[in-house]
C-alpha cells in the first residue's frame, strides 16, 4: 500500500466543486501503512461571469476503505462554504455544501510522490430557499493531483 502516513500532498482537484480548488492533504498518524487516513483543506473561486460557482473553501475527512500497492480506495465526507449563482436566477448565494463521496488515488511506478485521483459521489447544497443534489464535481470527470512531501 502506498504508506501517506505523516506525509502532506500539495495539489489541486475538483472534487468538491466544479471549480478547481488549491487542496492540500494531512496523512494522519495510524498504526498500519494500510490506514491512510487523512483530512484535506480546499479552496477555489471563479471570476468569470457564467461560472455558477464563485467562490468554495471546504474540508474533507479521506477514509480509507482498500490499499493496493499502488492505489488506495477511500471514502469521504466533507463540508465547505459555497458562494453560487443557481442557473436561471439572477442573485448570489451563500451556501452549505456538504459531501459523500468513493474515491482511488494511484501512483504510477517510478512517481511515488505524485497521486493522481478520482471520485465519484453526491453533494448537496443548502441555502435561504434553496436546496439542490448533484453528482461530485458536477462535470464529466472529477479528479486532482497531489505530490506528497514528508518522510520515504
Amino acid at each position: 500500500a502506498k504508506d501517506l502516513r505523516g506525509k502532506f500532498g500539495l495539489g489541486f482537484n475538483n472534487n468538491f466543486t466544479s471549480l478547481t480548488s488549491v487542496s492540500i492533504k494531512g496523512g494522519l498518524p495510524m498504526p498500519k501503512a494500510t490506514q491512510n487516513l487523512q483530512v484535506q483543506g480546499l479552496l477555489g473561486f471563479g471570476l468569470a461571469q457564467n461560472e455558477p460557482a464563485r467562490m468554495f473553501a471546504g474540508g474533507r475527512v479521506l477514509i480509507p476503505i482498500l490499499a493496493e500497492d499502488n492505489l488506495n480506495l477511500y471514502a469521504g465526507v466533507g463540508a465547505g462554504y459555497l458562494r453560487l449563482k443557481p442557473e436561471g436566477q439572477n442573485e448570489v448565494l451563500n451556501a452549505f455544501r456538504g459531501q459523500v463521496v468513493l474515491g482511488v488515488e494511484f501512483f504510477f511506478f517510478g512517481l511515488e510522490r505524485l497521486g493522481f485521483s478520482a471520485e465519484l459521489g453526491i453533494n448537496f447544497d443548502v441555502a435561504e430557499e434553496f436546496l439542490s443534489f448533484s453528482t461530485t464535481s458536477g462535470t464529466a470527470a472529477s479528479v486532482g493531483v497531489h505530490y506528497y512531501f514528508g518522510k520515504k
